[in-house]
């Protein structure tokens, strides 16, 4: 069986650990069932994937999107959602009000609760959504327009506003409610930050809104590490 983008050589792996190329045997880039586990797959859809697939006298070509289809099923109604904001920059927003914003741990489930973020001036976005003059809309909080490298202004709460002007909808978080994370990905490590809710989750799933699902793996006293699931 062959799966893209993953190591499956056993002699490969144990060489690539003894010269400290992979971190053990549970490295994210193995295609170990303990690298799996960590990411956050679950035996169940690895079993379901496997089971699909059949045995055959010709090689087998291992599927990504199946097996990920079969985990999401499996993780998506107990995986909160949260903030994660890649890259970020601060910005100062100019005449926008104090508010608190509230966005729902899970869409359409109000037992689970509402996260409060509040906002007092200065928000978190990623990089890469800067753009001068351009809208923005902070989900579940309102709609800001670029003015510069470092600041932003107010732009109204209609989302009906920001949908009309094809602005992109972003994750953002209050720099006071923000802890260091770091997700670790095949293709390399995503430092940010994350909600401080966050560290609640240490061996669970959650999914970082606009980034994708990830298992997070250690908390510590200032950062939080999480392995990348899938999307």
């Amino acid at each position: 069986m062959s799966i893209e983008g993953l190591v499956l050589s056993t002699s490969s792996m144990h060489q690539g650990i003894s010269e400290g190329i992979y971190s053990g045997w549970d490295d994210i880039r193995l295609g170990t069932l303990r690298a799996l586990a960590r990411r956050g797959i679950r035996p169940e859809a690895v079993r379901a994937a496997i089971t699909e697939i059949g045995i055959g006298e010709t090689d087998i070509s291992f599927s990504w999107d199946n097996l990920f289809a079969k985990n999401r099923d499996i993780i998506d109604k107990e995986s909160n959602r949260y903030f994660f904001v890649p890259e970020p920059v601060s910005l100062r927003v100019e005449g926008a009000p104090d508010q608190i914003a509230e966005a729902p741990r899970y869409p359409g489930d109000e037992e689970r609760g509402y996260r409060k973020l509040h906002f007092t001036g200065e928000v978190l976005i990623p990089a890469s959504e800067i753009k001068d003059g351009g809208m923005i809309r902070l989900k579940d909080l309102f709609n800001i327009r670029i003015t510069g490298e470092k600041a932003a202004e107010f732009a109204g709460e209609a989302l009906a506003d920001a949908r009309a002007a094809k602005a992109p909808i972003i994750q953002w978080l209050p720099p006071e409610a923000a802890v260091p994370c770091r997700i670790l990905t095949p293709e390399g490590v995503l430092e940010g930050y994350a909600e401080t809710e966050v560290a609640d989750f240490a061996g669970r799933t959650i999914q970082f809104e606009r980034v994708g699902f990830v298992r997070i793996d250690s908390v510590e006293k200032n950062s939080i590490t999480a392995y990348f699931t899938h999307r």
